[in-house]
This record gives structure tokens, sequence and C-alpha cells, in this order.
């Protein structure tokens, strides 16, 4: 029998197909469009922000994800064909990696060779994508999903499965026909159009903002690894014109700059700035993943992420409750988790979407912590547990997410936590000399338990806080860590409250 129904094979409804596939539940993902999106497809959601990296890096695609993409560039601001200097509003400030964030810039990878990579993961984790195949409609009772499909031959197929998670999108089936409301705002009323263009005697050594042209602003950036530039423009008063001799004179017009010469357009589309929030992202059997759940303007780079991030939510708990006899009460952290996230990351992007249109070029857009989504966290949530008396303010809580940092083991080689966090495992910590729980046969590999001591403490194969990192970051006690990567338990070794708290994963 077919666990899940996943409908859409998006970003987020291949994140959550790998995740599923490497923790054995069985599922089909199907997509209504005929075949994979190409180049001429379009390069929006192309910003990989340093928490979906570090997704990536636990489904083990990040050497592609990097070999695949590129840094951005900076940001220029333009006054017809004078250059002002860096775009301040626009920055995206590149950082350098640490120990603890090994990914701290936003990343460019477009998102058909995106799709490309996660089917190519997916494929080797014994997984395929459905093409063609369109879900038209389900029914669901206390016992599961009865959906409708419609294969490209025009046969109709019933396909009973325990849950169907849609990843189809705003205007998709599966949110319409739960019955969830939707909320949604219009944030900017002027039409606006985003293309895919080869632009002859343009720079490539920036991201060009005409943000003052007269009629509306204009972008020019290029697009990593192609000939390629994404253009975005605003029109204030005229309709848009998507033709190729109407995009040659946009670009001709708005510029100031009539050696360029636009030679091609691989993509060009309206695209409007709405905001919208589901309210609830789950409906008993269903639950709402990325745009089917959240709708973001363009500005932030915040709403393929936010997918993806929903995804790792849901599918390690899928896979706990249809594999390791967890309560499915545990399906109800889902919504209590991400709902309060996506409502918290829309509000920052209204507002930096609304500083925009206002003007406000004296402020830089924000790309710290919350928003490159390294410090959302799920403190106070449902499966978050804290029993440690006092920790440090810079110590990592229940609910945070886990960094990354080094430690050595027994033969002297350099570990890196990520290593020993990658995959659909619990991961147990034990912090200086914390006494370890007798952890039953039942577990089995589903959780992997390390002791991590300070230079010179004992224990055999513990690994060693060879610079103390580790200990300044997570404290001392017992850290468990997630599947998807954020604490979820902290405490004095031998809490009686572990054992207990591990009843919520395990029957």
């Amino acid at each position: 029998m077919t666990d899940v129904l996943i409908a859409g094979a998006g970003p987020a409804g291949l994140v959550l197909a790998c995740d599923l596939a490497r923790r054995g539940v069985a599922f089909r993902i199907v997509e209504a469009n005929p075949a994979p999106p190409g180049h001429r497809s379009g390069s929006r959601g192309k910003g990989i922000q340093p928490r979906t990296l570090e997704v990536y890096d636990d489904l083990g695609i990040i050497g592609e994800v990097h070999a695949g993409g590129g840094q951005y560039y900076p940001a220029m601001a333009w006054d017809g064909p004078k250059p002002l200097g860096p775009a301040k509003f626009h920055r995206i400030e590149k950082r350098d990696p640490t120990p603890d964030v090994p990914y701290p810039s936003m990343w460019m990878l477009l998102q058909p060779r995106a799709l490309d990579i996660l089917r190519v993961r997916l494929a080797g984790l014994g997984g395929r994508v459905d093409f063609g195949v369109k879900l038209t409609g389900f029914v669901q009772d206390a016992d599961g999903v009865t959906a409708s499909l419609q294969h490209p031959d025009g046969r109709q197929e019933s396909l009973s499965v325990q849950y169907l998670a849609g990843c189809d999108g705003a205007r998709g089936v599966v949110r319409a026909s739960a019955g969830v409301e939707f909320a949604s705002e219009t944030i900017d009323p002027h039409p606006m159009i985003t293309a895919d263009v080869v632009v002859e005697g343009l720079e490539r050594t920036h991201w060009h903002m005409w943000d003052n042209a007269k009629g509306g602003a204009l972008w020019l950036g290029p697009l990593v690894q192609t000939e390629a530039f994404q253009l975005y423009a605003k029109f204030q008063d005229a309709e848009p014109d998507l033709s190729f001799e109407g995009l040659r004179k946009l670009v001709r017009e708005r510029t100031g700059r009539p050696e360029l010469k636009l030679t091609e357009v691989l993509y060009a589309s309206h695209f409007g700035s709405r905001a919208g929030l589901a309210n609830r992202f789950r409906a008993g059997r269903v639950f709402l993943i990325g745009d089917a759940a959240h709708v973001h303007p363009p500005a932030g780079g915040q709403g393929m992420n936010t997918a993806v991030q929903d995804a790792y939510n849901l599918g390690w708990k899928l896979g706990h409750v249809l594999r390791h006899g967890a309560p499915q009460e545990l399906l109800d952290s889902y919504e209590e988790e991400r709902l309060p996230v996506a409502a918290q990351l829309l509000e920052f992007v209204v507002q930096m979407h609304k500083d925009w249109l206002g003007k406000a070029k004296d402020k830089e857009e924000p790309r710290k912590g919350e928003h490159m989504q390294l410090g959302l966290n799920y403190r106070g949530g449902p499966l978050s547990l804290d029993e440690r008396l006092a920790v440090g303010e810079s110590v990592t809580r229940a609910g945070d997410r886990a960094p990354d940092a080094r430690v050595t083991d027994a033969a002297g080689a350099s570990v890196r936590l990520f290593d020993l966090f990658r995959g659909p495992h619990f991961t147990l910590l034990a912090l200086d000399g914390a006494a370890l729980p007798a952890l039953g046969s039942q577990y089995g590999d589903a959780i992997r338990v390390h002791r991590v001591v300070r230079p010179g403490g004992a224990g055999e194969g513990a690994l060693v806080d060879s610079d103390g990192q580790v200990h300044r970051i997570y404290g001392d006690g017992l850290i468990l860590v997630r599947p998807d990567g954020y604490l979820g338990y902290t405490g004095p070794g031998g809490a009686l409250g572990f054992r207990s708290y591990l009843g919520r994963f395990f029957g």
C-alpha cells in the first residue's frame, strides 16, 4: 500500500520525497506537467538560503548544488548610463564560513538545475516522479485518503493512501479541496514582469538596478553558469509588452545605454506581488506545504526556502508515525511549528517590500540570522523540552537549530557534527561526562549516540572537543538533535524526562 501521495514535484515535493524514500516510507509523487522544466522555464526561486543549503548537505547533494550554482553578484545602482555605486537596500552580504555556519551566504542555483539535482537524488534512493499525472480531487475519512488521478492518456486512477501532501502551489487542487481558508493581499498593484534574456554589452560583474528609471524600476542580474540575465521590471502607468521588440525597447529606454543589445528572450512572464497565508497547514490527513500554505512577494528570497523547510519538518514526522509507531498526534506539530514561522517570515518580507516601495533606500536589506533561516527556531513548541536548570545566553536551547562544529575522533581525524547528524536518525550527544541513559534495542539505528569530551576527558570511543567549541555552543548534558537538525531535548545526564520524551516518536 502507498502510505503518502505527494502532489507536485517542485522543490518542496522533491525534498519530501527524498526524505520519505530514505526512511523506507512507500510514497507516490505526481506532477501534472508532462515533463521537467527546461532552461526556458524561468529562473525564479533561484536564491538558496543558508539553512536550505544545510538541508541539501543533509540530503547528500551539497556538492552538486555548489557545482551547479554560484555566488550572487553585488548590486550596482544606476541613474541612466551613470553608475551610482553599491545599491545598499538590495545588498546581499557575502560572509566567510565559520565552523558553526559552514554555508553563511545565499547561493544562486537556477530552479530547473535544482530540480534536476533533487530528481537524481530521488532516483538514487529508489524513487521517481510520475509526470503528466494530475490530481483532480480526493476524499478523506478517519482511515485514509482516496485520491483521483488522471493520466496523460486520459486514464483515471483511484489511489488509497494514508496521507496526502499538497505541494501543488497556490492554485493547486489540494488546498481548495481540503476547504482551508486562505487570506491574501496585494502588496504592489503595479504590473510587473520577469524574463530571462541575453544582453550583449552589459557587464556580468554586478546585479544592475535602475530603481528610478522613467516608467518604473528595471533590474538586470547575471544568471550563473549561463549567458543570460534575469530581467525584472515594474510598470507605473503602461501595460507590459513581453514581445521581443517590447523587451528590447524596455532595456534600451530604461537603462539609457544604447550600446546594450538584447539578442534573445529565453523566458518572459507577468507576475504579481501578493502575500497570503492559509489558516491551517493540516486538514485531517491532508498537509499543505510551500505555496499551497503561504505565498510570498518576491523580495527577500523566502518563498521557496520556506517551502523546503516545511517539507523537511513534515518528512521525519510522517516517517516516525508510519515506521516507528509514533502517535498520530506527532503530526499536529507540523502546523504548530511551521505556521508561526511562515507568518513571521511573511510579515518581514511584506515590510521589506513596502520599505522598498516607499523608497526607503537608506535602509539595507536585512539578510541576518532569522531571514537566512538560521535563527528561526521552535523554542517553546510542542517538541522542545529543556530540562537544564541554567545555561549561558549563548548556549543553544531546545528548539534551536543545531550548529555545526568540529571534533576529533579516536584516530585523530577531524569530524564535523553535520557528518554525525546526516541521515534520517536522531543524534544524541552526551557532553561533559553526562550519564547516558540505557537505550533498548527497539530504537535500532534510529538514535545514534556520541560521547563528546573535553581534551583529557575519558571515554572509550569518545569524540574530543579539541578547541572547546562544541561545549561553548551546546553547553553540558544530553543533547538530542532531531532528524531535521533542530534540538529537541536538552537536559542533565540520566534525566527522567528523556525517556518519556522519546515516547513521542517511538511506539
